[in-house]
């Protein structure tokens, strides 16, 4: 899969399945494909926040992205976020998680540009996809620098145990 294709790779999570990885294009519907390398361990990280948070949010349905610009709004050093829909607006966290739609976590480029990156900070990039798939289960960010919805991570100590066993190195 070239660059320009894997930037665009997203890993789709079934409500209670194990992950399958997809590869969209902005303009042409797809079908399930072998995984890319990103979207593995993209799958493998969303599994362990699965299991983490005990369920899947957005009724079973989230679109995770890899190697995305940062958005616009967001604060310079983000390295991934999320995006729904519900009946308050777009994005409100006021609003009931049982009502999210359309849910995308994204993982920003800066931060892991590629396959390898991810691999290589697995820890990091696994403790923010539990961070994020919190969110769209409706958590806030957390005062506590130890807990995984904490707003910043200034080291592992929120690290679930399972992100430092499935390390990927």
């Amino acid at each position: 899969m070239s660059f320009a294709r894997l930037a665009a790779a997203a890993v789709v999570i079934g409500l209670g399945l194990p992950a399958t990885a997809v590869a969209r294009t902005p303009t042409a519907p797809t079908a399930p494909t072998a995984p890319s390398k990103a979207s593995a361990v993209l799958g493998v990280a969303a599994g362990i926040a699965q299991r983490y948070w005990g369920t899947v949010p957005c009724g079973g349905q989230v679109t995770i992205v890899a190697q995305r610009p940062l958005t616009t709004g967001a604060e310079p050093g983000t390295d991934a976020w999320v995006t729904f829909d519900s009946p308050s607006g777009a994005n409100d966290l006021a609003a009931p998680a049982t009502t999210y739609s359309r849910c995308t976590i994204a993982f920003g480029r800066s931060r892991w540009p590629t396959a390898a990156s991810m691999r290589e900070d697995f820890d990091m990039l696994c403790l923010t996809m539990v961070h994020e798939m919190g969110h769209l289960l409706g958590h806030a960010h957390d005062a506590m620098p130890s807990s995984v919805m904490a707003p910043v991570f200034t080291n592992y100590s929120a690290e679930p145990a399972a992100c430092r066993t499935a390390r990927l190195r």
